[in-house]
């Protein structure tokens, strides 16, 4: 079965030689306008410690603090840091090779194009080139078990009750 495949202006177009047809619409890219407010997240430094230890691991505690910690924290810690850094390595995937990769799937159906799809190893670009946000990031953990569901919400009065 011959295939012709067209990219236009509102997505990629695929005629069959059998005279069907598929349209794969492009993802609306959001348009910022002057008019737009952006909205801040701030986190209070139970938010920010919680956000450091998964984006960081280790490093985000001096040397002190690292004598003073159990194994199995530090075991804790160091996992808890992959798994955040491998969601976020899936997500970076997603936005700079999610819309080839569909493409590719329709052109080649029987090829199975996930093997990069864990962003371990393919050269991403940063968190700030792909345009995700710290509130993507939390989301992301949230959604990953990593925070919980209050993050948001977290504060000093709601820990001392």
């Amino acid at each position: 079965m011959n295939k012709t495949i067209t990219a236009t202006k509102g997505g990629i177009a695929i005629n069959y030689s059998n005279g069907k047809s598929s349209f794969i619409p492009y993802d609306k890219v959001e348009e910022i306008s002057n008019n737009v407010q952006k909205t801040y997240f701030t986190m209070n430094s139970i938010q920010k410690s919680m956000y450091r230890r998964l984006m960081y691991g280790m490093d985000a505690f001096n040397q002190d603090e690292v004598k003073s910690m159990d194994n199995n924290v530090i075991f804790k810690i160091k996992n808890d840091h992959i798994r955040a850094t491998d969601a976020l390595n899936q997500l970076k995937y997603e936005r700079v090779y999610g819309d080839c990769n569909k493409l590719l799937a329709v052109i080649f159906p029987h090829i199975k194009l996930d093997y990069f799809k864990d962003g371990k190893y393919s050269t991403l670009p940063t968190l700030k080139e792909c345009k995700i946000t710290t509130v993507d990031v939390v989301d992301l953990w949230i959604n990953h078990k990593l925070l919980p569901l209050n993050f948001y919400s977290l504060n000093e009065e709601a820990l001392a009750l």
